[in-house]
């Protein structure tokens, strides 16, 4: 592969990193906060969020840079085998499966329960993680009912400012809490991957396009 090549790109607030082949981190847009400043050395995973970012070393350690106003780029030591950024919170999985999350709290969105977790996806004020064994569990304000995931398994979780969306263990996508402008209003069939915005969701169908739903005021 190519070393200037992406080979992962995450969109934050108002800026966007991407990971190149050769484990570079690169940012770019909105920079008010430092968010777009990478810091050199190689990463395996980048994750942006409002406005700051933060990336996964090879070795595992959770680096991020960017707004901390409540410490949501304060990552604590250790190694992780995951990261999410996404508010003014971040949340890490541990090797053991554990979820821990650091940052603003005012919404117990850092308060991650117990037991092993698959994956974890913080969003804007709430956190959600993927159980062993598809369940999904989601903590922090639920004023639009974000944080109330359906029962059943799941594959993958994104957690949005006000809304969540899971993929199915079938295809199928299933979202829920805000939804004034239809963002929570999957089209059926199969999907392979999905990520929910902020006020809009898109997924990747099984061919490769992708369909997105919701806001639409920008294109």
């Amino acid at each position: 592969m190519v070393p200037g090549f992406f080979v992962q790109t995450d969109s934050g607030g108002e800026h966007t990193c991407g990971l190149r082949a050769s484990g570079a981190v690169e940012c770019w847009g909105r920079n008010h906060y430092g968010q777009t400043d990478a810091p050199g050395g190689t990463f395996s995973a980048v994750s942006a969020g409002w406005w700051h970012t933060c990336g996964l070393r090879a070795s595992g350690a959770v680096e991020c840079w960017g707004d901390n106003w409540a410490g949501q780029t304060d990552a604590p030591g250790g190694t992780f085998s995951a990261v999410s950024a996404v508010g003014n919170h971040t949340c890490g999985l541990r090797a053991s499966g554990a979820v821990e999350c650091w940052g603003d709290n005012r919404w117990g969105q850092t308060d991650a329960p117990s037991g092993a977790f698959s994956a974890v996806s913080a969003g804007g004020s709430h956190t959600c993680g993927l159980r062993a064994g598809g369940a999904v569990e989601c903590w922090g304000k639920n004023n639009h009912g974000q944080t109330d995931a359906p029962g059943g398994a799941f594959s993958a979780v994104s957690a949005s400012g006000w809304h969540t969306c899971g993929l199915r263990t079938g295809g199928a996508v299933e979202c829920w809490g805000y939804n004034a402008d239809g963002q929570t209003d999957a089209p059926g069939g199969a999907f392979s991957a999905v990520s929910a915005g902020g006020w809009h969701t898109c997924g990747l169908r099984a061919g490769g396009a992708v369909e997105c739903w919701g806001e639409n005021n920008h294109g």
